[in-house]
């Protein structure tokens, strides 16, 4: 096969849509740059989800024999034309100035990838450790064990790095051939086949870029006129008979739609455009590389924006908790306020009843206390005695009445535990019989509050006339309460 007939595009398997989530954050704008031998094809892409549009080249024709402020300038004036005021550009380095290998870690962790890539380093590049400097990265499923390996001459690095300073032109990354290819080919789509070869003619001679399952990425220039050279490629990377085979311009997203020049820039324009979506390789020291659009800023603005109102949702949330715990309480008390009034009126309802009721019990004890009172009179006073008025409230006694000897009955008021102070309220008289007349008045000596209930100790029993023992005190009664009369 040779590569005057390929296979056409058409033979290639459908490729399956890309997920939705990767589609619809497929936004950037890339200036991709490829380094030839004469001159630097320069390609001003922009990706979106529903497509890709080249916004315009540029040719810089014999970059080395003119001074690079001159072509520079030139490039400036290319970018200012499309209104971009700032962009870094995505460079791929020349094949003979670069090396692309591919290598397989299959169970090696994260974080011991770089010592068993350094280890195998030696074996990968005819170069000495001090002359060479390499990057790697992952390759996307299903070949996530195995990496892509570039490595390029320090000198190489600096020499191209140097250029462009003098140029004026900010560069964001260098890649080799084969990870700008391996990147474009996977932008708003899947990669064309498990297995596939494809080819690229430049003045320079033939770029072959394959995909096999012995070598999961492939990069390789032939001279010009190899007639072999699609042969030799798929025997070294072992491609089956029935792979297609076609041209790399044919392969890159929507570029059947577009005209491109150079499809190697026109690659790294769009790695450049999306590189969250590209190989992270990159052979530019990183104290030398530029930032790009300020649009990648976007997503760590966002981020930092949500992780600040985060942060406040936090502080606050302590404060809103409270609130809505609040507000849940008092909706909850107005709900079981009219029970909590109606069990308050019942309390105070039963307490109003048990005074009352407390004041009856106290007051069905004055009848009593009474007629222990007139029994004590009864019981003191001598039967040559004679009483005409007699009057008995709950704190006095007065009474009026004849006597043999009204000092007598002073003495004998007041040794009896149910009076105290007796005196008399006017002069004692004298009847014509030869009787004193007497007006006494003495204090009721009633049981104190701490005595017991007279009705729960059970009616109390009057002592004969002449027995000095002293009746029991009952509790004095309490006040009355509102609305009762005694």
């Amino acid at each position: 096969m040779t590569t005057e007939n390929p296979v056409l595009e058409t033979q290639f398997p459908e490729r399956p849509p890309i997920p939705f989530l990767q589609k619809w954050r497929s936004f950037g704008t890339g200036l991709g740059v490829e380094v030839g031998s004469q001159n630097l094809e320069f390609i001003l892409t922009s990706v979106r989800p529903n497509g890709i549009r080249v916004i315009d080249a540029f040719t810089v024709l014999r970059y080395r024999e003119r001074p690079a402020a001159e072509w520079g300038a030139d490039v400036l004036a290319f970018l200012q034309k499309n209104k971009i005021t700032h962009m870094s550009a995505a460079v791929v380095l020349p094949t003979q100035d670069c090396i692309s290998r591919s290598i397989a870690l299959t169970g090696v962790p994260n974080s011991a990838v770089d010592a068993a890539i350094r280890y195998q380093l030696d074996g990968l590049h005819p170069f000495t450790e001090e002359e060479a400097t390499h990057s790697f990265s992952r390759l996307q499923a299903p070949r996530r064990s195995s990496f892509a390996l570039g490595i390029a001459r320090n000198s190489a690095i600096e020499d191209y790095a140097t250029l462009f300073d003098e140029a004026g032109i900010d560069v964001s990354s260098f890649l080799t051939p084969a990870a700008a290819i391996y990147s474009a080919l996977r932008i708003l789509q899947q990669a064309p086949a498990e297995q596939f070869l494809a080819i690229h003619e430049d003045e320079s001679g033939l770029i072959l870029y394959g995909e096999t399952n012995t070598h999961p990425i492939y990069c390789v220039r032939f001279p010009e006129n190899s007639d072999r050279a699609v042969s030799s490629a798929s025997s070294q990377i072992r491609l089956p008979e029935d792979a297609p085979v076609a041209r790399l311009a044919a392969l890159l997203p929507h570029a059947e739609r577009l005209e491109i020049g150079s499809p190697l820039s026109y690659a790294a324009s769009l790695a450049g455009a999306l590189p969250a979506q590209a190989l992270s390789m990159n052979l530019l020291p990183v104290d030398r590389r530029k930032t790009s659009s300020p649009w990648r800023w976007v997503p760590t603005s966002v981020l930092l924006i949500l992780l600040m109102a985060l942060g406040l949702a936090f502080a606050f949330y302590q404060d809103y908790e409270n609130r809505r715990l609040l507000t849940r309480l008092d909706a909850e008390i107005a709900r079981l306020q009219p029970r909590i009034d109606s069990i308050k009126k019942l309390d105070s309802d039963i307490a109003s009843a048990e005074k009352k009721a407390q004041f009856l019990a106290t007051f069905s004890s004055y009848p009593q206390q009474d007629l222990d009172s007139l029994r004590e009179l009864t019981r003191i006073m001598p039967m040559t005695s004679f009483v005409s008025r007699m009057g008995l409230t709950r704190a006095e006694l007065t009474m009026t009445g004849e006597i043999d000897q009204s000092m007598e009955m002073l003495r004998m008021l007041d040794s009896s535990p149910l009076f105290k102070d007796s005196e008399f309220t006017s002069a004692p008289g004298r009847t014509l019989t030869g009787k004193e007349v007497f007006q006494v008045r003495a204090k009721r000596e009633l049981p104190s509050a701490a005595s017991p209930n007279p009705q729960a100790a059970g009616p109390q029993q009057v002592s004969p006339v002449g027995n000095s023992t002293p009746l029991p005190r009952i509790a004095p009664p309490p006040p009355l309460p509102p609305g009762l009369r005694p």
